[in-house]
C-alpha cells in the first residue's frame, strides 16, 4: 500500500455509520477506530460498538490500518501504535476551516493535489498553470480549468488581478494534507520498526526518517539487530548513552572496551538486568576493580561511567554514539519477537534529539544499584508481611468463654 492509496482509505467519508447521527459519525470510520483505540486494546466487537458500525464494516476499516502499521493485532485485540497515534494527532490538529470532505476529495484526486501544490509554490495566471501542467505532463487544459473553478467555488483558491493563488483556507488544506501524507509515508516505509512502538511515543519524528536505515532479523540472519549494536562499539568514542532491557554476552564483550576507554558513558538498564549482573561473579569482580561502594551508591564503574536502573519496562533498546548517530530497536515489552525485530540506524539530528529526550526522561527516574536493592528488600518485606496477615486471617479463631 502506498501513502496515496492509504490516505484515500483513511479519509474517504463515504464509509458512514449505520443509523447513528452522533458526533463520532462526523469523522471517517477509520479515524473513529483510531480514536477508540486511544483508550486501550480492543477486540472487533468492542470496536464495532464504539464506532457505531457493524462488525463486518469494522473488519474492513481495520484492515488498511493494520497494513499501514497504524494498529497492531495480537490475540484478536487491536492496539494503537506510535504511527497511529501520530497520524491521529495530526488529524486532530487540522484547522476547523478545513472540512473532512475537502480532505477526502483531495486524497482521491492526484490532479487536485498537483494543482494545490503548484499554487502553494507560487501564484500564477491560468495560462501559466496550463503551461506548467503541460511541461510536467501533469493534467490537461480542461482539467486545470475544471479544478480551479471547483477550488475557487469552495473558497480554497482566489483570483486577484488575473492571478490565481491559494486562500488562507487553501493553504491550511494543503498543509494539512501534506502533513498527513508525510506521516503516512514514514509509517508505511518504516512499518517494520514503527509498528512496535507504543502509542505513548507519538512524538516520534516520522517526518525525519528519510536518511535512516532499517536492519532486519531474518531466518538466515537472526542476529542482524544485535550485530548492528555491536558494530557501534568503537573505542574512539567520546560519549555513549544507552538503554537496554536485556543482558547479552555478545554485547558485554563488545562494549567492555568502550566502557574502559570512553570518557563519558551512561547506560540505563531495567532492574531485572541488575540482578542478572550480580548473579555473575565476573561482573561483580569488574565492578569492584575501581570502588565497589561508589558503584553501589552512584552506579559508577569508573570516573565518567555510570550504570543506572529503572523499575518498569522500557519501549526501546537504544545507543547514542557521540550525539551524532543512534541505533534503536523495540524492547521485549512491546511484544516484538526476535524473528520480527528490526533496528533503526539514523544520523538525522531530529531523530537524535528525540531519542536524547526519551533517554533523559528515563534518566530522571534511574537509580544506582543500592537504591534498587533497598527497594527490592522493602518490597519483599511488605510481601512477606502481607502473606502473614493473609494466613492469620484464614486461621479459624477459637472463641474464649
Amino acid at each position: 500500500m502506498n501513502p496515496e492509496k492509504f490516505l484515500q482509505s483513511l479519509l474517504d467519508s463515504r464509509v458512514q455509520a449505520n443509523a447513528s447521527t452522533s458526533h463520532r459519525s462526523q469523522h471517517p470510520t477509520r479515524i473513529r477506530v483510531l480514536q477508540a483505540l486511544q483508550r486501550g486494546s480492543l477486540c472487533i466487537p468492542d470496536l464495532a460498538e464504539m464506532t457505531d458500525v457493524t462488525r463486518q464494516t469494522t473488519y474492513r476499516a481495520v484492515a488498511p490500518l493494520e497494513e499501514a502499521g497504524l494498529v497492531r493485532e495480537r490475540n484478536e485485540r487491536y492496539t494503537l501504535t506510535c504511527s497511529g497515534a501520530r497520524l491521529l494527532q495530526a488529524y486532530s490538529n487540522i484547522d476547523a476551516k478545513v472540512t473532512i470532505e475537502s480532505l477526502a476529495r483531495l486524497a482521491r484526486s492526484s490532479h487536485q493535489q498537483w494543482l494545490l501544490r503548484a499554487l502553494s509554490e507560487e501564484p500564477m495566471r491560468k495560462s501559466n498553470v496550463i503551461e506548467r501542467a503541460r511541461d510536467e505532463r501533469a493534467i490537461s487544459r480542461t482539467t486545470v480549468h475544471r479544478i480551479i473553478t471547483c477550488l475557487q467555488k469552495d473558497g480554497y483558491v482566489e483570483l486577484r488581478a488575473g492571478v490565481y493563488e491559494l486562500s488562507e483556507t487553501g493553504e491550511l488544506l494543503q498543509q494539512a494534507f501534506e502533513q498527513l501524507q508525510t506521516i503516512a509515508a514514514g509509517a508505511i516505509e518504516y512499518k517494520k520498526f514503527i509498528r512496535w512502538l507504543p502509542a505513548e511515543l507519538d512524538s516520534f519524528p516520522l517526518e525525519a526518517l528519510e536518511e535512516s536505515t532499517l536492519i532486519h532479523n531474518t531466518p538466515d540472519q537472526p542476529h542482524n539487530v544485535l550485530n548492528a549494536f555491536v558494530s557501534g562499539a568503537k573505542v574512539d568514542l567520546e560519549r555513549l548513552q544507552g538503554m537496554s532491557a536485556i543482558r547479552s554476552p555478545a554485547l558485554d564483550q563488545a562494549y567492555r572496551p568502550v566502557i574502559e576507554h570512553t570518557p563519558n558513558v551512561t547506560v540505563i538498564f531495567t532492574d531485572q538486568v541488575l540482578f542478572q549482573f550480580h548473579a555473575a561473579d565476573r561482573f561483580v569482580d569488574y565492578a569492584a576493580q575501581e570502588d565497589y561502594s561508589l558503584y553501589l551508591e552512584e552506579g559508577s564503574i569508573r570516573p565518567g561511567v555510570r550504570l543506572l536502573f529503572v523499575p518498569g519496562p522500557i519501549p526501546l533498546h537504544l545507543a547514542i554514539y557521540d550525539d551524532s548517530r543512534v541505533i534503536m530497536a523495540p524492547a521485549p515489552s512491546t511484544g516484538v519477537t526476535e524473528a520480527e525485530s528490526t533496528a533503526l540506524d539514523s544520523s538525522d539530528s531530529c531523530v537524535i534529539e528525540w531519542v536524547q529526550g526519551l533517554f533523559n526522561q528515563y534518566l530522571e527516574g534511574a537509580r544506582p544499584p543500592i537504591r534498587v536493592f533497598q527497594e527490592h528488600v522493602a518490597s519483599a518485606l511488605r510481601d512477606e508481611q502481607s502473606r502473614e496477615r493473609s494466613v492469620q486471617s484464614s486461621v479459624p479463631q477459637t472463641e474464649v468463654t
